[in-house]
């Protein structure tokens, strides 16, 4: 690099006929941007590419025109579409060479989980000379890098590139080796970078038109970049602050809390959800009814369920779930909160009702002899919106639950 204090600059590129088709999302190059993003690393370019040699060759030299760094995912299995060792060894005119541990490794990995170990995967075993090979953990492909200084590496198509990394595409894979050896590598290179804070407001109840004028009347002057994501049935609101200025920054991020409190629901990352899970986890048994939503409360939870072992002690947790939404919304969260009295006191009783036709709905909430109920007015008044008034009344709910169970903690 041109000065040790020059800010990295990165592209991930991702092969894979099944991207570029539409068969399943390209999710790696957001947590590797991710990832980049926490180290300084500002990342200006994602590629995805099919498995087409040609095209693979092309999308490299545009890469290799902007990034310092290169992150190619994808193609390193035993298959015949699996080449793109073979281009990456093209491209830096170094050949393929055979790395016997790679292999031993492969035979015992498959050998252990009692895999039939095929001719075709000794073809994961071969690296382009001098490539520093990056072991495994999770599976047989192994990843790769190579610097620019490697021996008798053609630099005719390198551009501005420093290193090139190649990695598997099984996101859990990436994330293995990453850890075991990229991470702590750029860690202990890496140049003397800026690092930018992202804080974010999830906001519900303004539209991303009004929410961007308060955001950017509120922040005036502060010469801050500002940012904006529409995910349903959030707005979410983007702040980046160079690390070195928080101290004079902060009384503008204090101001913008301020003003976007009225709408907020969660903050820098943090996902309802969760605190709602864990908040529940003292509980012995679970029931929450939900006549509101049409399944968006059920997916919530499954997505989180499925990935936090900290719940399994809750020894039940059921969901009942109607669909439809008439009726008085009010009174049947009554009505439901009254039959739940029946139950074992240790069971938490969570309801969520509506809407009527002006998007009302209705949450409540039972502990033992408390009982706690509340009426949401969402800001869809007509049912020709209703997925989102229903996305609207789950969030709303799960917050107020969880200031309903902060009340209740002894």
């Amino acid at each position: 690099m041109n000065s040790p204090s020059e800010k990295w600059i990165a592209s991930v590129l991702a092969v894979g006929t099944e991207l570029t088709t539409g068969q399943i999302i390209n999710r790696n190059a957001a947590w590797i941007s991710g990832e980049l993003d926490s180290l300084g690393i500002e990342v200006v370019l994602h590629e995805t590419v099919a498995d087409d040699r040609v095209r693979i060759l092309e999308a490299l030299e545009r890469c290799a025109k902007t990034s310092h760094l290169l992150f190619v995912t994808g193609g390193l299995g035993p298959t015949s579409d699996d080449f793109t060792r073979e281009i990456i060894s093209e491209w830096l005119g170094l050949p393929l060479e055979f790395d016997e541990n790679s292999w031993q490794a492969i035979q015992k990995r498959l050998g252990d989980f009692k895999i039939s170990i095929a001719p075709s995967n000794r073809q994961q075993c071969f690296f382009p000379k001098g490539a520093e090979i990056l072991g495994n953990p999770e599976g047989t492909a192994a990843g790769f890098r190579i610097k620019r200084d490697a021996p008798n590496i053609s630099k005719a198509h390198l551009g501005m590139m420093e290193s090139v990394w190649i990695l598997p595409g099984p996101p859990n894979e990436i994330r293995a080796i990453w850890n075991k050896g990229i991470h702590p590598e750029l860690l202990r290179t890496l140049p003397k970078q800026t690092i930018t804070q992202l804080f974010t407001w999830q906001c519900l109840g303004k539209s991303e038109a009004e929410l961007g004028e308060i955001t950017e009347e509120t922040l005036k002057g502060s010469n801050l970049k500002i940012g904006y994501r529409a995910h349903r049935p959030y707005i979410e609101i983007k702040v980046w602050v160079p690390e070195d200025q928080l101290a004079t920054k902060t009384q503008w991020l204090e101001r913008l809390t301020q003003v976007l409190a009225p709408y907020t629901y969660s903050r820098n990352g943090e996902d309802l959800v969760l605190n709602f899970l864990h908040h529940i986890a003292r509980a012995d048994s679970v029931e929450i009814f939900d006549s509101a939503s049409g399944g968006y409360l059920s997916q919530r939870l499954a997505d989180s369920l499925r990935h936090e072992k900290d719940f399994a002690r809750i020894e039940s947790l059921c969901l009942n779930q109607e669909w439809g939404t008439g009726g008085d919304p009010i009174f049947r969260v009554q009505s439901t909160l009254e039959q739940a009295a029946q139950a074992d006191e240790n069971t938490l009783t969570f309801v969520l009702s509506g809407f009527t036709p002006d998007g009302i709905g209705s949450v409540g909430f039972r502990e033992a002899h408390r009982v706690f109920q509340r009426q949401i007015q969402t800001p869809y008044k007509t049912v020709a919106l209703t997925d989102r008034m229903r996305g609207y009344l789950v969030e709303a709910a799960l917050k107020q639950w969880c200031e309903w169970l902060d009340t209740t903690v002894s």
